[in-house]
């Protein structure tokens, strides 16, 4: 196994981890957004080409650029939260009516 896969799956197993650090980072930013876990990671199917995909849920009436929420959950994750800059972590940021297909469609794990 190379040592990138190694690395990718070292990644992948601290999930968790990672996990809580962005939540911290939105609740730092959106204090009422939801956080979750969905896709592979949450339903034990992680492989190479995994990543970890977070989903926040950003309240009704909230009104926000998406591109720039994302990049700064991602920076305060990393200057507060220790989390590493090569984390293989994958942002989905949507509104209430948008959830409702993501929490439907997969098995979700909530970070609070």
């Amino acid at each position: 196994m190379s040592s990138w896969v190694k690395h990718h799956f070292e990644h992948l197993r601290r999930w968790r981890e990672y996990s809580f650090a962005v939540m911290r980072a939105v609740r730092d930013l959106i204090p009422s957004a939801r956080v979750y876990v969905i896709g592979g990671v949450a339903e034990d199917r992680t492989t190479v080409l995994s990543d970890i995909d977070i989903l926040i849920v950003v309240p009704r009436g909230i009104s926000i650029s998406r591109v720039r929420l994302y990049r700064d959950i991602l920076a305060r994750a990393m200057d507060y939260y220790g989390l590493p800059w090569d984390a293989p972590v994958e942002l989905h940021i949507v509104n209430e009516d948008e959830a409702t297909d993501y929490l439907r469609s997969s098995r979700v794990i909530e970070i609070t």
